[in-house]
């Protein structure tokens, strides 16, 4: 097993080398024994332009995952998409939904669409996007296991009220099935990294402790969305629930917030990164 490295190519915030630019928003490369998986694509905005920045332009990779269809994490899959020469696109079937935000404004309540900005006869037809609709764990390359649909058992991990879909039926709450994670077998113990992890950081690696084998990570890395639910009870028993699992490190991006992010910082110590744009990790 060779050396796997991860860069983050989208983040909110930009680290490392002048003239990189923060979106909100999460996309990272994974390379791993000669085999690259574009992991998410940000909004659009900054993936072109910052894989340029840390010399990974006109970059192809061997595919693309998904790790729902937010468009933060999914803006920037025609860029994608136009530099590869096409990709076969790994998500669970519901990353297509009509996905919409709800929130209570002066005027009443509102609805955002958030959704995946192209639609799939265009990325397909027109751009090389070939899909493979996953919604069990399985390997999709070497070492590289997409998460499929992760089920919610903890009892203090949390939905987001405020995400929609659209229906034949109407507006309803978005379960947000297609919420996906990766798990990257490393020399240095599995890895897990996580989009938005709106099924909850602990529940993804317990579904991969049930669907792997692997007791123990060594790393996660990426957005948690504990940023965006403002739960402190949430917040404690999730770090609490992570020091099972024997991690050496919790690189924390996007979705996770400032606050959090402190928060993981004080209980993580030497252990705990920004994942930033720019930020890049060898294992």
């Amino acid at each position: 097993m060779g050396q796997t490295r991860i860069t983050v190519l989208c983040e909110n915030t930009a680290v490392g080398i002048f003239g990189l630019l923060g979106e909100h928003g999460f996309s990272a490369l994974v390379e791993k024994d000669g085999r690259s998986l574009l992991f998410d694509t940000g909004q659009g905005h900054t993936l072109a332009h910052n894989m340029r920045y840390l010399g990974l332009g006109g970059r192809t990779v061997d595919g693309i995952a998904l790790s729902h269809g937010h468009y933060d994490h999914v803006g920037g899959l025609a860029d994608a998409l136009i530099q590869n020469g096409g990709a076969r696109i790994t998500a669970h079937p519901a990353v297509l939904g009509a996905k919409y935000t709800r929130r209570k404004t002066a005027a009443g309540q509102k609805d955002t669409y958030i959704g995946m900005p192209h639609d799939r006869a265009f990325l397909e037809d027109t751009l090389g996007a070939s899909f493979q609709f996953v919604s069990e764990c399985r390997q999709i390359l070497p070492g590289m296991y997409f998460s499929g649909e992760v089920p919610r058992v903890t009892d203090f991990e949390s939905s987001d009220p405020g995400m929609m879909v659209h229906t034949e039926s109407g507006m309803e709450q978005d379960p947000l099935a297609d919420d996906a994670s990766l798990l990257l077998e490393t020399e240095s113990g599995p890895v897990v990294l996580l989009g938005c992890a709106h099924a909850g950081t602990v529940n993804v690696l317990r579904h991969f402790r049930e669907q792997t084998g692997h007791t123990r990570f060594h790393a996660i890395i990426g957005g948690t969305h504990l940023g965006f639910l403002n739960d402190e009870k949430q917040l404690e028993q999730t770090m609490l629930a992570l020091e099972d699992y024997g991690l050496e490190l919790v690189a924390v991006s996007h979705c996770t917030g400032q606050y959090a992010a402190a928060a993981f910082l004080r209980r993580f110590g030497s252990r705990f990164a920004f994942a930033g744009a720019g930020w890049s990790a060898v294992f």
